[in-house]
Formats: structure tokens, C-alpha cells, sequence
């Protein structure tokens, strides 16, 4: 019964999150580790996001008049796979693979941030893509009195194009490149009554990046670092009543250490290409209820407090709620979840140019994930 729960919660959770704040995506789990025995485990999640928003004319003859950015943001797949085995009865390994952070975004080409001034009839779009994968290799190892302590390795790897053409169509495409951070953290657990608190801290990342820039038609090769932020997950079940577990978590997201600029782009607009004012924390709440001895559901409420300030072109978002269903249904060594959630994606004012500022509202989410665990013992 409380392993059905379990995956209900986890793939219920786990099927989106794809707009919480900045660029997260995975949401950096490590819940695996807490499975018996050793187990393999993969998760597939979609989501179709719709963000549009307007901003005024620059150009003459229709100065002030609002154009329509079209669907800015494109749909994705966010993958999850998972490995973990008993060393002992005391130590637990887990080898896990994921894609934390990423963007995907690109503007109709009419929109005024899309529009190269000087050669304004040449089609471009206002974009960005940004793309991570991570490796983490960890180990729990379990005291008395159902207290554990666990740590491993990340390995990053992180590439990202951006074009802007109203900055002399500058355009920037950064070489891939691999660092390593580190997770730390300590949970309890109280299996009679299906409770268990986790808390995980995720280091910062530095990647020293080789890039090519290009404005008004001339290339550069220059270099930038960039780090992708340290983050704090809070993850938390208990047992409520026969058969029912409350679940949930909190997550804390420390953006400002994500800062993209790049020589070129600072040295003429005077600003970083990609940054952020404030750091964000998503919350998560749920309820799992075991159905039958094979089948299990849980519904899940999540929010994330909107800041009230300009975002970035990049990320016109601020803050969300979200609501989401799923199931699992248990084998004799398989459990096999599946997943569908709603986001309505907060209202965004984002920065402009000249002054003018583009506003964002309306807009919304959906995701859908599916999840297969499965015992090896």
C-alpha cells in the first residue's frame, strides 16, 4: 500500500513543474534512493505551454499600437532515469539522470523586439534555447532511529543559443561544456506510519563557457561564466488515516546566481543578457488514497507567489498554481503511474526597450507523465 501511494504522489508531482520559477524543470528529485531493494526506474513527462503576451509599436506608421508576441513558448519532453541498489544494510546507491534546467522560446517575427532596425524587412525572431543534462551519482547511508544521511556528485553538461535582433540582430551560440556540483542531505523516516521528511541541498554549478557572438555582422569568439543555482528541496509524507498520505514539498531556487553575460552583448547594451532579481519558492501539497490492492491515486495542488516586477523576454512568467491527478497501478515487480496536470501560469510584465514594457497574461499549461518502476529483487 504505501509504495502504490508513492508512486502515485511522486509521478503526480513529477509529471510537470515545468514552469516553476526561472528555468527549472526536473525539479532535481532524489526520491529513488528511498526505494527497497534495487530497482530501475524511468519517467517521461510532456508539457504544452501557451505564453503570449503584447507590447506597443516602435516603428512607425503604427507607434504605440500593441503587437501580439504569438505563442512564445514551445512544447517539451522533460526525461527522468534512475538506477538504485542496496550496498548494504546500512548503504544505499542511486545513479540518476535527468535535465533540470531548460527554455525553449521564440517570438513572432513582427514583434517588436524581433525587428533588426537596421534592416527591418529581414524576417527574425526574438529567441532562446537552453538545454542541460545531469548525471548524479549518490549514496544514503541509514543510522538508528530511522535517520539517514546522504550525498553524491553531479555532472552538468550546458549549452544555450539566444538571438536578439533589435541589438543589430546580435545573436549568441555557446559551445557545450561539462562541470560538477555536488547534493548533501539528511531525512527521517517512520515506515509504520508511512512518514518520512527529506531535506536536500543542491550546489551551485560553474560553467566556463566558450561562445560565438554575433552583431551587425560581425562574429567574436569570447568566453563567459555562468553558474546554474543552488537550490534547497524540502520533501515531506505522512501516513493521515487507513490507506490515505498526505504529501507535499517546498522548493527554494536561489536565481540571481544565474547570470548570462556575455562581452560582446554587455558592451553595448550596458546589461547582462540573462538574469534574474529574485529568488523563488514553489510549494506542493497532496493526497494519495489506495483505492485497491493494486490500484492507487493522489491529487496535487502546487503554487509559486508571483514577485510584481519586470522579468526577463526570455521567461515572461511570474509565479503559478497548479492542479494535477494521477494513478498507479502495481504488478508484481512493476508499478506503472501515469499522470495529468494544469498550470495557469501568473500575468508577467516584461522588460521592453526604449522604456516600453510588454505585458503577459492569460496563459497556461498543460502536462502529462507517465512513470515505470521496476524491482530487480
Amino acid at each position: 500500500m504505501k509504495k502504490a501511494l508513492l508512486q502515485a504522489c511522486a509521478v503526480c508531482v513529477g509529471a510537470t513543474g515545468a514552469y516553476a520559477g526561472g528555468i527549472d524543470r526536473s525539479g532535481q528529485g532524489i526520491n529513488l534512493i528511498f526505494e527497497e531493494g534495487s530497482a530501475v526506474q524511468f519517467r517521461l513527462s510532456y508539457t504544452d505551454p501557451t505564453v503570449s503576451g503584447t507590447m506597443p509599436s516602435l516603428s512607425p506608421p503604427n507607434i504605440g499600437q500593441p503587437v501580439d508576441s504569438g505563442n512564445v513558448a514551445n512544447d517539451f519532453f522533460t526525461p527522468h532515469l534512475g538506477y538504485k541498489t542496496s550496498l548494504t544494510d546500512q548503504l544505499d546507491f542511486a545513479l540518476l539522470y535527468d535535465q533540470p534546467f531548460g527554455a525553449d522560446i521564440a517570438y513572432a517575427t513582427n514583434y517588436p523586439l524581433s525587428i533588426n532596425p537596421l534592416n527591418p524587412t529581414q524576417p527574425n525572431s526574438l529567441r532562446a534555447t537552453a538545454d542541460t543534462d545531469a548525471i548524479t551519482a549518490l549514496l544514503r547511508y541509514k543510522f538508528d532511529g530511522g535517520f539517514s544521511a546522504l550525498g553524491g556528485v553531479r555532472a552538468q553538461r550546458v549549452k544555450a543559443t539566444v538571438g536578439v535582433p533589435i541589438v543589430g540582430d546580435y545573436s549568441y551560440d555557446s559551445d557545450a561544456e561539462i562541470d560538477f556540483g555536488y547534493v548533501i542531505g539528511v531525512a527521517w523516516e517512520r515506515p509504520e506510519i508511512a512518514a518520512r521528511v527529506a531535506l536536500t541541498y543542491n550546489s551551485k554549478i560553474t560553467h566556463d563557457l566558450s561562445q560565438t557572438e554575433t552583431i551587425a555582422g560581425r562574429t567574436f569568439n569570447t568566453t563567459t561564466e555562468v553558474e546554474t543555482p543552488q537550490s534547497v528541496n524540502l520533501d515531506f509524507q505522512t501516513g493521515v488515516a487507513p490507506k490515505t498520505l498526505l504529501f507535499g514539498s517546498i522548493r527554494w531556487v536561489d536565481w540571481p546566481q544565474l547570470d548570462l553575460s556575455p562581452p560582446v552583448y554587455v558592451g553595448t547594451v550596458g546589461a547582462p543578457l540573462v538574469d534574474y532579481d529574485n529568488a523563488t519558492f514553489t510549494y506542493s501539497l497532496g493526497l494519495g488514497y489506495q483505492f485497491t490492492e493494486e490500484f492507487s491515486g493522489a491529487v496535487t495542488l502546487g503554487y509559486e507567489t508571483d514577485e510584481g516586477e519586470p522579468v526577463s523576454n526570455l521567461g515572461p512568467t511570474d509565479g503559478f498554481w497548479s492542479i494535477g491527478v494521477g494513478g498507479t497501478y502495481s504488478l508484481e515487480k512493476a508499478k506503472i503511474s501515469a499522470g495529468v496536470q494544469y498550470t495557469d501560469i501568473g500575468d508577467a510584465t516584461a522588460d521592453g526597450a526604449g522604456g516600453v514594457t510588454a505585458d503577459f497574461t492569460g496563459n497556461s499549461a498543460w502536462s502529462v507523465g507517465f512513470q515505470v518502476t521496476y524491482a530487480l529483487n
